[in-house]
């Protein structure tokens, strides 16, 4: 017996969709590539950004540009180039309209959409 995660309904067999609410039971495999999208300055925005996106169901890496260790980063200098840090957001090809749309929505002008898309 399989219980769905979505709607906590018990279900025979093997399915791969809850056949109450329809979420799929057995991860599809996918051929999205990941993209940046564009970029934010400081690791508070680079939260924020994860969290919002993850909260509407959105696969998001903010990685760190700035010369520091990966997701880690600090809101310091960066140390290999003069400026503010940079952490850049990546999203799934099929992820992309709905995520630049909510950061357009949410951040406006604070965040930087990458540019040739």
């Amino acid at each position: 017996m399989v219980l769905c995660p979505e709607c906590n309904a018990e279900l025979e067999g093997d399915p791969s969709h809850c056949y109450l609410c329809g979420h799929a039971l057995k991860e599809e495999k996918s051929k999205d590539e990941w993209n940046v999208i564009g970029s934010v300055e400081n690791k508070i925005m680079a939260d924020f950004v994860k969290e919002m996106l993850e909260s509407e169901k959105i696969p998001v890496v903010v990685i760190s540009r700035s010369g520091f260790f990966g997701n880690v980063g600090l809101p310091l200098n960066p140390i290999y180039t003069s400026g503010d840090a940079s952490f850049e957001i990546s999203v799934p090809d099929s992820f992309y309209s709905k995520a630049t749309d909510l950061l357009d929505m949410t951040l406006g002008e604070k965040w930087h959409k990458k540019e040739g898309r």
